[in-house]
């Protein structure tokens, strides 16, 4: 069986980026003890979902070799502060409009 790895890099860019945010929010509204959270910690908790799921696919993207390894320490923070940056915000942004516009 070949499996196309295009698919996983795709994947993992995704989640490395917008992805993250949408899975983040999905998995907020499906985890049934996640549900059940406040809206103050769920607000918490999803920004920790997104950013440690963000930087995980970053991470297994940069190990596939589907990115370019952070030629140092501080460019490895830069680039994870990045994706768990953009993905949190992003994970904000979809709790915004569709929990939100509902009120």
């Amino acid at each position: 069986m070949s499996i196309d790895s295009t698919l996983l890099s795709q994947l993992l860019k995704w989640l490395a980026s917008a992805g993250a945010g949408a899975a983040t929010f999905f998995v907020m509204e499906k985890v049934p003890e996640l549900a059940r959270l406040s809206s103050e910690a769920k607000r918490y908790a999803s920004i920790a979902i997104a950013a440690i799921l963000s930087m995980a696919a970053f991470s297994a993207s940069v190990g596939l070799g589907y990115e370019p390894t952070p030629a140092s320490t501080q460019a490895w923070v830069e680039a994870l502060f990045a994706v768990a940056f953009v993905a949190s915000g992003l994970a904000q942004v979809i709790h915004g409009k569709a929990v939100l516009a509902k009120h």
